[in-house]
């Protein structure tokens, strides 16, 4: 037996990249700052800011075309809806175009773009986070801070179920395209072709909850003793501890300055 690789598991899994090797409530506590920043400064100038400087935190924790490919999209389709409703329909007394009914305004347009800018701000904090911390990292944080296995097991289990979920409608959407089956085209060739997955893929996600479930006896979840873990993080190095405690502080300060102001 190799006991070398056995025991390679009391060490932390690291991957050598301090932003994803960072405790995750660390991660979670400089993105609440994030988060809550463009709600007290309320000026799409910082927005912008704090989006920029999402990108370039998953360019250094070496996930920039995941992160960028999923927070454009939902920054190209909700942001610009957002924008171009309360550009549209937020009344204001500098009028600058007027198409029949509609009055674009200078004040509908600031309002739109002060909106949308929040709204793919604090979003993009959330999407970030998803992106650089695993999600079962994070699940076993919280219960070294007191919760239960069972609830921690009950998220773990709904994130990993939707992305099985997803990796198997593509592959039977793969296998009947080995079959034959138009799955590409217009929308309603899509719908067409979309439909016929549902049932295998309920079926699945029922037989891969009785899987887990017949797995879950089979090391005595349920049994009233102290689980252990695979994996650990390591204990939170003082560099980090400084980071954290200087960040707070600022922000601290930063929010007092704005009431104040």
């Amino acid at each position: 037996m190799d006991y070398e690789f056995a025991y390679s598991f009391k060490k932390p899994q690291l991957t050598n990249n301090w932003i994803l090797d960072m405790n995750p409530l660390s991660k979670l506590n400089l993105l609440i700052i994030l988060f809550i920043i463009p709600i007290t400064v309320q000026s799409w100038k910082w927005n912008v800011m704090i989006i920029i400087f999402y990108f370039l935190v998953a360019l250094v924790a070496g996930c920039f075309k995941r992160f960028t490919r999923l927070y454009l999209r939902f920054g190209l389709m909700v942001g610009l809806l957002l924008f171009v409703l309360r550009a549209l329909f937020i009344p204001g007394e500098n009028l600058l175009y007027k198409l029949w009914f509609i009055n674009i305004t200078q004040e509908g347009v600031d309002s739109g773009l002060q909106f949308s800018t929040l709204v793919v701000a604090i979003c993009g904090a959330i999407i970030l986070y998803s992106i650089v911390t695993r999600a079962k990292d994070f699940m076993y944080m919280i219960e070294k801070l007191g919760a239960s296995r069972v609830i921690s097991y009950v998220i773990l289990s709904s994130f990993q179920s939707i992305i099985d979920l997803g990796e198997m409608s593509k592959v039977i959407l793969d296998s009947q395209r080995a079959r034959g089956i138009e799955t590409e085209g217009n929308i309603r060739q899509r719908i067409k072709a979309f439909i016929p997955i549902l049932g295998p893929l309920f079926l699945g996600a029922i037989s891969n909850a009785e899987e887990k479930a017949i797995a879950m006896d089979a090391r005595a979840f349920s049994m009233p003793i102290k689980n252990t873990h695979l994996c650990h993080l390591r204990s939170l190095p003082v560099g980090e501890k400084a980071i954290l405690i200087a960040a707070n502080i600022a922000f601290i300060g930063f929010v007092v300055w704005r009431l104040m102001a």
